[in-house]
């Protein structure tokens, strides 16, 4: 299908500050895209990184001590103590004068705080630029302040139709993922060495969690819990994710019901955490709902067997290959990780390899998400028009 160059803008305000779901694909998509010849991308980040050709903006990082002191200056005004937005505000600042430097055609982004500011921006300035709302949080209907969304599953999609959304303003497409198509695991030895390097134990099975490490959301207490039940001696438990506010307890509670030789939380950068998935034996995520989950595909790229919640997302991540269960039931999780730790298959490593990139690699996704961004820029709407607040 031939297309006429689009000038695309991918922005990310936490890219360089922190470690989400948002953030590694930004960067890999950003990878993804610029091989295109239909698209001329430009990556703004929040922060500095090691990717050529992105920039970086001023702004004001949300975990930054200075941020969260002027939020409390704001503290009558709920929406502007928040450090999130003052993050994006800054950011969104900072991107006014590229707007009319580079002049995009579509900006692509998943901070839904981020696009609403844009919108405001267009309205003000009469400039054409497109919306382009990825979908990852996942926020709900109305969309009235996007020209397209992009939906990771079809169960948010759905949700979108079934508002009464028109189809030609959504798409389905899911997160894409950078992988290889070959698939070598350490032999034994080598997964041996790079756990005594990364000092984590070789004498008992690795449990292994990505994702921030909080209770509200991510519930890490319920998996400390659960791997607590099980029977001496026990896997040991590995969490690696973002910290917040809920983390100290978090890890208290880890060394109070497993022990600190048993347990470990921490932050590594996005580069680090593909070693840990080489030395891990099974990744579990705990969370009741995701707007996708691309730490599915990470964990079961490295051919990790990946225990979850049953529910839409995860079934369209996973399918056969996934390991499910009712994680609002204790004891639930507990029995899930003595069933596959007693029914390892290598075999199915590869299988769960191939899975992944058969569905979700970027040489398969890229030229849908080429589609996508040409069908948001061919929108045909009147920046100046207002809609309902």
């Amino acid at each position: 299908m031939g297309f006429n160059v689009i000038r695309l803008f991918l922005v990310c305000t936490g890219l360089g500050h922190i470690q989400r779901g948002y953030e590694s694909f930004s960067q890999e998509c950003f990878k993804a895209l610029a091989a295109d010849p239909a698209i001329d991308i430009t990556l703004l980040q929040g922060g500095e990184t090691s990717i050529c050709n992105a920039i970086t903006l001023w702004n004001l990082p949300r975990n930054h001590s200075f941020t969260k002191q002027l939020g409390n200056w704001f503290v009558k005004y709920p929406t502007f103590s928040d450090p999130y937005f003052l993050e994006q505000a800054s950011f969104c600042f900072s991107l006014i004068s590229y707007l009319y430097q580079k002049k995009p055609d579509v900006i692509l982004f998943s901070d839904f705080a981020l696009g609403t500011m844009l919108w405001r921006w267009r309205r003000i300035s009469k400039l054409s630029y497109k919306l382009l709302f990825s979908n990852g949080s996942p926020n709900g209907p109305p969309f009235s302040r996007m020209d397209h969304v992009q939906h990771l599953t079809p169960v948010h999609y759905q949700t979108a139709l079934d508002a009464g959304e028109p189809a030609n303003k959504h798409s389905l497409v899911p997160y894409g993922i950078q992988i290889n198509r070959e698939f070598t695991p350490l032999s034994s030895i080598d997964q041996n060495a790079l756990r005594q390097k990364l000092n984590l134990p070789i004498d008992r099975p690795l449990i292994l969690s990505v994702a921030a490490i909080n209770k509200t959301h991510k519930r890490m207490d319920y998996l400390i819990r659960e791997i607590a039940n099980l029977s001496e001696p026990r896997p040991y438990l590995l969490l690696l994710g973002q910290m917040d506010q809920e983390s100290t307890a978090i890890i208290q509670l880890g060394n109070q019901l497993l022990g600190a030789e048993h347990f470990q939380a921490k932050t590594v950068s996005l580069t680090e955490v593909a070693s840990y998935y080489k030395v891990a034996d099974l990744y579990v995520l705990t969370s009741l709902s995701e707007g996708f989950g691309r730490v599915l595909l990470e964990a079961m790229g490295h051919g990790l067997p990946c225990l979850i919640h049953d529910y839409g997302v995860t079934q369209y991540i996973l399918g056969e290959h996934g390991f499910f269960s009712n994680f609002t039931t204790a004891g639930a999780l507990t029995k899930l990780i003595q069933s596959v730790l007693a029914s390892v298959d290598d075999k199915a490593k590869w299988d769960r390899h191939q899975a992944v990139c058969d569905r979700f690699s970027w040489e398969k996704l890229t030229p849908a998400y080429v589609q996508m961004i040409h069908q948001c820029a061919a929108t045909n709407n009147d920046p100046s028009m207002c809609c309902h607040e």
